[in-house]
């Protein structure tokens, strides 16, 4: 008999299913996908779901749980689906997770707890987010209903309806707290609804987490702006706490010249919003999408969002599409940070960079490169860049600097120039109507939530930087439970 460390018993999973491969979730044929925004990737069937669940060795050390920002007790929800009980399945999810439906979407689990799985030893990780995924679709398929708590009388407004302001509020809902959320936009969701196309995150997903948090008593108010719609007065008034989680709106911009005064130059969230937008409005009938049809498209950014970015533009219909990376090429070697044993490598397939190699026969990257500079034509548009590249060096502190490399120059053809290199901090707006203290990154100081303006308090990239979904989730989830032992001390 084996004893863990809180003296109960180990019981091994009995006859687990040893495949070496993870049942993997359906993706809609390139060919297809670059005609439609359809989601890409289809949940996971009973059959898929009950085969991978049996993948899953339920180790005493609960590795893949530890490695989750947000804590989710993968194995036990998962031996839970796997003896049958899919409800206290989504149960267990949810004593972590606020969204898993769009956690199970949209988070990069081969960093996360897929990468510590002990199947990956020599083998495939367990589908940990496919998993998720499939216990919650079963949840709604089933007509499911969150769970409430007895009324406290204590009413919190939420500024934002992102992940960090959903996920806020559905914490305090659960606690008892009567929540209304105020959103500037004409659609909740924030960077759900806006900031991550309709390929990754179907916004049917993000409709019906409102509509369940609406059925609940979540009050929602759009094409809300506080400071113009409403005052700070009047919420610090009628509210018995305020929680910010207004995000990093303010979008970082190349240093290039004259790049301000340039037609044809986006950020990225400018340009996959009024993709969104027109898609939600008219199915891409209006127009009003800011288009890269025909177009020599160059992206600066080589993350998830620059992405993003390729995906949309190929739908658009782009003549070219080129993506600047500063950073070296990722070699898709092993990690060697973390020695307790040797893991597979594991490189996961992005499906815009696929999209664009069958498109135009080849990686729309150019590594290691800095745009230098920019051309227009006699409208103002721009017409052409220049790049150069760059060479890393790292310093004697171990950052990496990437050096100007000179007689490098090139110089490509571009109709349209798509920025996405993060961003910079909350809108100032909501920061100077509150009045609360920011840091030298402009993001919104607290102690342990609390900010410096009375009952105010922040959570999600508003406080912590631009960081992932599942991280604003856990941060929105963390500052509910600090708002409800204020209010009820």
């Amino acid at each position: 008999m084996l004893l863990l460390r809180d003296n109960t018993e180990f019981i091994p999973v009995k006859d687990p299913n040893m495949q070496e491969k993870r049942e993997s979730g359906a993706l809609l044929p390139v060919d297809d996908r670059i005609s439609t925004y359809d989601e890409i990737e289809a949940t996971y069937t009973k059959d898929q779901a009950k085969t991978e669940a049996a993948r899953c060795l339920k180790c005493p050390t609960h590795w893949c749980q530890k490695k989750c920002p947000a804590g989710v007790p993968v194995t036990d929800f998962i031996e839970a689906f796997r003896n049958g009980d899919a409800g206290k399945a989504y149960e267990i999810i949810r004593t972590a997770s606020t969204l898993p439906e769009i956690c199970s979407r949209v988070c990069p689990m081969y960093k996360q707890c897929q990468s510590e799985c002990t199947r990956s030893i020599n083998t495939e990780a367990v589908g940990t987010g496919n998993l998720e995924r499939y216990v919650t679709e079963l949840f709604y398929q089933n007509n499911g209903k969150e769970k409430n708590a007895s009324k406290t009388g204590k009413k919190v407004a939420v500024i934002g309806s992102g992940p960090a302001g959903l996920s806020a509020a559905q914490k305090l809902t659960e606690l008892g707290e009567e929540v209304t959320i105020y959103e500037k936009d004409d659609r909740a969701g924030g960077l759900l609804e806006y900031g991550i196309p309709n390929m990754k995150l179907e916004k049917g997903i993000v409709g019906r987490k409102v509509d369940s948090l609406k059925e609940q008593g979540v009050k929602i108010l759009t094409d809300t702006t506080v400071g113009k719609d409403v005052s700070k007065d009047t919420l610090l008034g009628d509210f018995d706490a305020v929680v910010l989680a207004v995000g990093t709106r303010s979008a970082r911009m190349i240093n290039v010249p004259d790049i301000e005064n340039t037609k044809g130059v986006y950020t990225a969230v400018e340009y996959l919003s009024s993709t969104t937008k027109s898609l939600l409005d008219s199915g891409m009938k209006d127009g009003k999408n800011i288009s890269g049809k025909d177009l020599d498209v160059v992206i600066v950014g080589g993350g998830d969002t620059g992405n993003d970015c390729v995906g949309t533009a190929i739908r658009n219909g782009a003549k070219s599409v080129t993506q600047i990376e500063m950073m070296p090429k990722h070699t898709g070697k092993t990690d060697l940070s973390d020695e307790r044993v040797p893991k597979i490598p594991y490189v996961k397939t992005n499906t815009s960079q696929e999209e664009a190699r069958i498109v135009f026969a080849k990686d729309p990257h150019v590594y290691q490169t800095t745009v230098k500079s920019i051309e227009k034509d006699a409208n103002g548009r721009i017409s052409k860049i220049t790049t150069i590249d760059l060479d890393p060096v790292m310093d004697d502190t171990g950052r990496l600097i990437m050096n100007e490399v000179e007689g490098t120059q090139k110089t490509y053809p571009c109709g349209l120039l798509l920025v996405a290199a993060g961003f910079t901090g909350p809108e100032k707006e909501v920061v100077e109507a509150f009045g609360v203290d920011v840091g030298q990154r402009t993001n919104i100081n607290t102690d342990d939530y609390l900010t410096s303006s009375g009952k105010v308090f922040a959570c999600g990239d508003c406080r912590t930087g631009q960081s992932l979904v599942v991280k604003a989730m856990a941060d929105g989830r963390d500052c509910a439970v600090r708002v409800h032992e204020y209010l009820n001390a």
